[in-house]
């Protein structure tokens, strides 16, 4: 028996998005108002294409390493550039090296203030042992 190829949707629907990607109606519409999205109507319905899909998975990305909206939507502005995407990935990549030394920056302050908190946690232990051990004697 032949089994039929299913072509994968055109389209998708706000709650399509919103549960394949975990997010909510509120975000896509703010992205869509922000002028990341541009879903096309059916009457009050949205419908976004493979392409708006594609951005919200860089949106998410983009979010999820740092970026803010206008840092992203600066990315896609830079799309129809007829230049091959050079100039959206020379961007693309001055930011993610900006998210890059920033992160490490915040490892380095973390590291530090773990140590700290490691060696101040040892004094109290030492503190109240001290304590408990006068109390005993006591």
């Amino acid at each position: 028996m032949l089994q039929k190829l299913r072509r994968p949707a055109s389209t998708f629907t706000i709650t399509q998005l919103c549960r394949e990607f975990s997010t909510t109606p509120r975000a896509l519409r703010y992205y869509e108002e922000q002028g990341l999205l541009s879903p096309a109507r059916d009457g009050q319905a949205r419908v976004y294409s493979y392409r708006d899909r594609a951005r919200l998975v860089l949106i998410l990305r983009g979010k999820r390493v740092g970026l803010s909206l206008a840092e992203i939507r600066d990315i896609f502005d830079l799309y129809d550039r007829d230049d091959g995407l050079v100039a959206q990935n020379t961007h693309a990549l001055r930011k993610y090296r900006e998210r890059i030394a920033a992160f490490e920056a915040q490892r380095q302050e973390i590291d530090q203030a773990i140590a700290e908190l490691h060696t101040a946690s040892a004094r109290l232990e030492e503190q109240l042992a001290a304590q408990a051990g006068k109390a005993a004697f006591g």
